[in-house]
């Protein structure tokens, strides 16, 4: 082989290993970001069931107080009837 193509050679090497050195950094910090987002998820999820629980909540307090409400204005209208 003339020194010319071993130079060649040489920095194709060179160049397949900053490539693949350059795609590994990359895989890891994309597998560090992956990590992060799984974990923002599940807290995203958690934080939803506690919301849904306490929709369903105001939901219930919301009917009872309407509930509270009708009795009362039924009762003043009676009591206002019978003066």
């Amino acid at each position: 082989m003339t020194p010319a193509v071993l130079i060649v050679l040489m920095l194709v090497g060179v160049i397949i290993t900053l490539g693949f050195v350059l795609v590994m950094s990359r895989h890891r910090n994309l597998a560090i970001r992956h990590e992060a987002l799984a974990q923002d998820v599940g807290t995203l999820k958690a934080t939803m069931t506690t919301v849904s629980a306490q929709l369903l909540e105001i939901s219930q307090d919301g009917k009872h107080n309407a509930e509270l409400l009708r009795t009362i204005i039924r009762g003043t209208i009676e009591s206002a009837s019978r003066k």
